[in-house]
């Protein structure tokens, strides 16, 4: 089989590497709120395993406490303002227990906004723990949310602001010399006590020469075991990177403050390396593009898969967190299905042009509708996503939406995810929001992401309350699905005979299986609560402690 010629590895020199320092990366429990239409689960975290490569390509002594992945079967209740939500994972006393006695840095990632209240009392409590320590964050929350983070958090002493390999590595090299830590660029830090961003640091270039992530600090098997990955459940499972950033600017997206709009591409031939590799490590069966834009250019594409056809791997893929419609053309589709894609998202976000063209959505309606066509055609399982309750929607706007997901219907999509607006850091929406004064920074919205779709989020749009988008989001998910159920009546068979046997292939599917196991974990920890109370009250009870696991 042939092989790319092996690549420059990291030189640490180069990216200020210091003393060898015993470095722990921190991956917090899962919070999931199984009354809510969100779904997603525990997943490995792809940017931590990057950043532990680098920094043990560097020289450090690096390890990974993971969560999930140590405590695979546990549960417990997470208290907010906004009612209890269900955490999957260590608690907070035991990840801070496995900590070294003698580390130096900890790093702890932070990708979404409604883990902040949950990370916040996991710094207090490594704070108390290791006074001395360097306690960084970094992710996609903590590069757009940092100036909150370092007020409301005295314990966290810097974020890393977008990529975080070069810029963590320099933050190490600075603590260890005695350095100001605003001297690093790509951070923020406190400075005369005022949360302040450095200057921004340049994106990296040349992905392939970085090393691959590192796996093998991370308990993965619990992951691969326990269909703990982004995608639908088709075997053992992990993520995989073949670009990083994207080139576009919508305006609901937090992804220019992160990576700005730079998009780097991988080469086909080393990402099929390191597909091979994982496939010969860890027996994977599958694996998920976590690529803000995967799929952007056709040439790109087609040599993608000339190279996984080549090398005869029998994997499927995925993409799960979608992409662009332009490059899939008729033989783009039929060439992905023969190269192991099964499952594939368009993310049109609205039916309405006049939307697209205020959030900065440059998609053709009716190059996705061709697209989707083929897709269909090829054999691919599609979804697609949609965004309701902009502040600027009109009723037309909404009805163009509306219009849409009966469209795609018609022309064959399989899933269809409707969810209410909510401005995310670092967007261009929350920037107007914020510079409007409509915007509280309060626990309701914190959990506004992930409770969005429970009726108990907060609207931003002037005129429809929460409660009406979430009807309206309702209304338009049971229209999707009675429309494609009554033009493809073995879909809604195939979907009662998947759910019978645990099986997944569409994104409905993965919804359902994932809500039965939350709402089973969180059921189980409800009623062991209730029991343990019951033997409190007993003559001389004093309960019982909490199973450290869960059947």
């Amino acid at each position: 089989m042939a092989r790319s010629a092996r690549l420059p590895v990291l030189d640490p020199t180069a990216l200020g590497a210091a003393t060898p320092r015993t470095i722990c990366l921190v991956k917090p429990p899962t919070l999931t709120a199984p009354r809510s239409l969100s779904y997603f689960g525990s997943v490995p975290s792809l940017g931590l395993a990057y950043v532990a490569a680098a920094l043990r390509e560097a020289g450090h002594r690096v390890s990974v406490i993971d969560a999930p992945g140590e405590a695979w079967s546990q549960t417990w209740t997470f208290p907010t303002a906004v009612g209890p939500l269900v955490a999957h994972g260590l608690r907070l006393e035991q990840l801070v227990e496995r900590l070294p006695d003698d580390v130096d840095v900890v790093g702890v990632t932070h990708m979404f906004l409604h883990e902040w209240g949950l990370l916040r009392a996991l710094l207090a409590a490594i704070r108390r723990r290791h006074p001395e320590v360097l306690l960084v964050a970094g992710g996609e929350n903590a590069s757009a949310y940092w100036e909150h983070m370092l007020r409301q958090c005295p314990a966290l002493d810097a974020c890393v602001r977008g990529e975080g390999e070069a810029s963590m590595l320099e933050l190490v090299a600075a603590w260890s010399e005695g350095r100001p830590l605003e001297s690093v660029a790509g951070v923020a830090v406190r400075v005369d006590g005022r949360p302040t961003q450095t200057p921004d640091r340049p994106r990296l270039r040349t992905l392939d020469a970085w090393p691959r992530p590192a796996w093998d600090l991370f308990p993965l098997e619990p992951y691969l075991r326990h269909r703990g990955h982004g995608g639908v459940a088709r075997g053992r499972s992990l993520p995989l990177l073949t670009s990083r950033g994207c080139p576009y600017r919508c305006t609901f997206c937090s992804s220019p403050s992160m990576w700005t709009t730079r998009y780097e591409r991988r080469d086909p031939a080393r990402v099929v390396d390191e597909l091979e590799d994982l496939v010969a490590r860890h027996g994977i069966d599958n694996f998920d593009l976590h690529d803000l834009t995967a799929l952007l250019t056709k040439r790109w594409i087609l040599a993608f898969c000339d190279e996984l056809q080549r090398r005869g791997l029998r994997v499927t893929w995925q993409l799960p967190s979608g992409t662009r419609a332009e490059a899939i053309d008729d033989e783009v589709a039929a060439r992905l299905y023969d190269a192991g894609c099964r499952n594939f998202c368009y993310a049109p976000e609205s039916g309405s042009e006049a939307t697209l063209e205020r959030i900065g959505k440059r998609v053709r309606l009716p190059v996705l509708l061709r697209s989707l066509r083929g897709a269909v055609e090829a054999g691919l399982r599609t979804e697609a996503n949609i965004i309701i309750g902009f502040p600027h929607e009109r009723a037309a706007d909404l009805l163009a939406s509306v219009g849409l997901c009966l469209r795609l219907a018609t022309v064959g999509l399989h899933s269809l995810s409707v969810m209410v607006f909510a401005p995310y850091p670092g967007s261009e929406e929350y920037r107007r929001l914020c510079e409007a004064g409509r915007i509280t920074h309060d626990d309701l919205y914190l959990y506004g992401s992930l409770l969005r779709s429970a009726g108990s989020a907060r609207s931003h749009h002037p005129h429809l309350s929460a409660r009406q988008l979430l009807l309206l989001q309702l209304a338009m998910l049971l229209s999707f699905f009675a429309v494609q159920y009554a033009l493809e009546p073995r879909r809604a068979l195939e979907l009662g005979v998947n759910l019978v046997r645990g099986r997944e292939q569409t994104v409905v599917d993965q919804f359902l299986a994932t809500k039965r196991r939350q709402l089973s974990r969180s059921l189980g920890e409800g009623l062991r609560r209730r029991v343990r109370a019951a033997l409190a009250l007993l003559p001389g009870g004093r309960g019982v402690p909490s199973r450290p696991e869960c059947p």
